[in-house]
């Protein structure tokens, strides 16, 4: 089957594109300059004026390459991105603005299947979120949180627009697969130097900004890894498939030492519901690995930890988890009725945080949820087409369950477990973790619809419908079902 003839656009001028990266690459490195100029002598930013130049060429040579390298090293790149920051300009917001740019470029030069899922999915959270920017008490601040949801449906839709065959699948799933090496790595040097600094005690962060982020990557890298051992994905090189289970397990030691409950918690019920509907003898190994864990002094301590300190008694401490239902609930009974449709605007918890919090002591805090976040900030309505985003992912989905089985089940999953995650943390805030699961989910959605198609039209040579029906809809067809010699569900 051909590819498609991608219909022409201004932006497939070489000139315009050149002069569009050589003005981005001039702006920018004047505003890093005068940056550079204040930034008493801090090399982060001083190295982020050359830094600059060289993205800003890398785009204007190949932008696709740009956003390779993107995948390959996000998740390595949370503390250099970090030292790079001036107020609150970095590289970070460049690579951002890029992204957003990139695939802008790519929805007009590629139209098909990305701009009709965005409209069923993203846009009418985008569309509310939008709103909310405007009745923000602090607007750049609620810019700049808006520009990074917009860039985790960007990046939802590059993978859509960018994988045309199973092939391009194969790349970009072994970019996303190798991106995880130097965070493992990092992690256990992260370990040895004594990990991130916490109240909480030891916890690893690796190359990320909070343990948070790291675990959540490690879970999202994990089930990821469990469905290319299992599908024997040959995009993977032999080698390291045979020893994705001994990875596993290395990210399982790292998983453990982020301290991070909600992830444990999630990466349980991947496993969980996969031997369940799958392989049940799944369920021995998982009450062994349980009892193994709970024998480890730091996962007991922070499991028992809930058990204790749940009430406001003199100067007693509060447990984590009762510390966010106080603020939960301080900080939805302070909203007034007139502000429920929509919210008090994008950003606006952390800020009034400090006004409702009775233990807030005069420092500003986040939700640590998202859905009581939203709730605050973009009203019942933001919070509503969220919440209506992911289900109609899920519902685009299905379909393509018959023909890829285990893929479709490790996408369902990653919605479930940002479900679960969103719950009790700030899921919206950690943007190198959304680029990594919104990519993986765009890029399931791009090779589900490619394999049903190819499907329809193999059956199509061999079956004939009835007027006004589809291969998928004829009472003629039967699809392929799994069985114990036949198992195409895990390919």
């Amino acid at each position: 089957m051909a590819k498609p003839e991608y219909k022409s656009a201004p932006f497939q001028s070489p000139g315009l594109l050149i002069g569009v990266g050589l003005f981005i690459t001039l702006i920018l490195g004047m505003l890093l300059a005068l940056f550079v100029n204040g930034a008493g002598g801090r090399v982060g930013i001083m190295l982020a004026f050359p830094a600059a130049i060289v993205i800003g060429f890398i785009f204007i040579l190949d932008r696709y390459l740009l956003f390779f390298l993107i995948v390959l090293f996000r998740s390595s790149m949370d503390k250099v991105l970090e030292a790079t920051k001036f107020g609150s300009f970095g590289l970070g917001a460049v690579l951002n603005a890029l992204l957003i740019l990139i695939a802008f470029i790519a929805l007009i030069q590629r139209p098909g299947p990305a701009t009709k899922v965005l409209k069923q999915t993203w846009l009418a959270f985008l569309l509310i979120a939008g709103v909310s920017v405007l009745v923000a008490p602090e607007f750049m601040t609620a810019l700049k949180s808006y520009l990074a949801l917009v860039s985790y449906a960007a990046i939802f839709s590059l993978a859509i627009s960018l994988i045309r065959t199973e092939e391009d699948f194969g790349r970009w799933m072994r970019a996303v697969f190798f991106s995880s090496i130097i965070p493992v790595i990092y992690g256990f040097v992260d370990a040895a130097n004594g990990g991130y600094h916490s109240f909480e005690g030891f916890r690893i962060s690796s190359t990320f900004s909070h343990p948070n982020i790291f675990a959540f990557y490690l879970v999202l890298m994990i089930s990821l890894s469990f469905y290319f051992f299992k599908a024997k994905a040959s995009y993977i090189p032999l080698f390291i498939r045979r020893t994705i289970p001994i990875y596993i397990f290395i990210m399982f030691a790292l998983l453990i030492m982020t301290k991070t409950r909600s992830a444990w918690a999630s990466c349980f019920a991947f496993f969980l519901l996969y031997a369940i509907v799958y392989e049940r003898k799944y369920l021995i190994w998982i009450a062994v690995a349980s009892v193994v864990a709970f024998m480890i002094p730091d996962v007991r301590d922070r499991i028992t930890d809930l058990a204790q300190g749940n009430e406001v008694i003199n100067y007693s401490k509060l447990n984590s988890y009762a510390w966010r239902k106080m603020i939960w609930t301080q900080g939805l009974m302070w909203m007034e009725p007139s502000h429920y449709p929509v919210g008090y605007g994008l950003e606006s918890f952390i800020h009034y945080s400090v006004s409702f919090f009775t233990m807030s002591g005069g420092v500003a805090m986040g939700a640590h949820s998202v859905y009581v976040q939203l709730l605050f900030e973009t009203g019942i309505l933001g919070l509503l087409t969220f919440i209506w985003l992911h289900l109609r992912l899920g519902f685009l989905l299905k379909p393509y369950y018959q023909t890829n089985k285990l893929m479709i089940f490790t996408a369902i999953m990653f919605l479930l477990e940002f479900a679960l995650n969103s719950y009790s943390d700030n899921m919206l805030a950690y943007l190198s973790f959304n680029w990594y699961l919104w990519f993986v989910l765009g890029a399931i959605y791009a090779v589900g619809r490619i394999r049903k198609q190819k499907v329809d039209e193999l059956l199509a040579d061999t079956v004939v419908t009835p007027p006004g029906q589809s291969v998928a809809q004829s009472p003629y067809v039967t699809m392929p079902r799994a069985s114990a010699r036949n198992r195409n569900w895990r390919k």
